[in-house]
């Protein structure tokens, strides 16, 4: 049975007040949950939230780093830094960072293999827009992503490894994929994924694939029933700590 993951990614929001507000709440939920529960904030409040986070089962991860040890990187932080923090969970291709800032996925499989490979878990993100879905391309963008993002990853490594589906027209605009959809979207990850290579369906099975895209307290049981779909990649939803402790029960 794949557990469970709630996870909030606080992208550039909330002040230090805030965040450290919500993390409280959150701490000593986490070790009531049956689900691993996850927060990604702002680089400059991941001290203040570790800290906070630092005994409990809350699991605070890093939105982004730099697939490389201490060197000369304007702007970028290193893992060796985030290990400091005790935090060693990376989110790695969200759309925003695909769409604004020009990563690529090709790019993603270079901080992918890089992170796995120092010991670190990663959540990948992968979705289409909604002119791929109105062209009937979903399943194409997917393949796409998976296979790149995915490229040459050794079947040891799949362990720590986590697949968000997020839809990017679902992103902060309302709008939901049905249950329906979004487990049609996650099955054929998981099927991609076991394609990948001679061996690779017994990962698939194993390996947890979240939901993205505007998940509130009220659609996140109905999206939990279905078989693909293992926890919620969560924005707005997770930047209030009453909604955050909504999508925990």
């Amino acid at each position: 049975m794949r557990k469970k993951i709630i996870a909030g990614n606080w992208k550039m929001n909330l002040t230090l007040a805030e965040a450290v507000t919500i993390t409280k709440g959150l701490a000593s939920a986490s070790d009531a949950s049956p689900h691993e529960v996850m927060v990604f904030p702002s680089a400059l409040h991941l001290e203040s939230v570790s800290q906070i986070a630092k005994g409990s089962k809350l699991i605070v991860g890093a939105q982004n780093a730099y697939q490389s040890g201490l060197t000369a990187m304007t702007g970028e932080i290193s893992p060796v830094q985030l290990a400091e923090l005790g935090i060693t969970t990376i989110l790695v291709g969200h759309s925003e960072r695909r769409q604004f800032l020009g990563e690529t996925s090709e790019f993603d499989n270079e901080k992918i293999s890089y992170f796995l490979k120092a010991g670190l878990r990663v959540v990948y993100c992968v979705g289409e827009t909604w002119a791929e879905r109105e062209k009937g391309n979903t399943f194409t963008v997917l393949e796409d992503q998976i296979k790149k993002g995915l490229k040459d990853i050794t079947s040891d490594l799949f362990v720590n490894l986590v697949i968000a589906y997020e839809p990017v027209w679902a992103i902060g605009t309302g709008k939901v994929a049905t249950p329906v959809e979004a487990e049609e979207a996650h099955a054929f990850i998981r099927k991609e994924i076991g394609n990948l290579f001679v061996g690779a369906s017994a990962i698939a099975e194993k390996i947890q694939i979240l939901y993205g895209g505007s998940v509130k307290p009220d659609n996140i049981k109905d999206l939990l029933t279905k078989p693909n779909i293992d926890g919620g990649l969560v924005g707005g939803a997770s930047q209030k700590l009453d909604s955050f402790l909504g999508l925990l029960k």
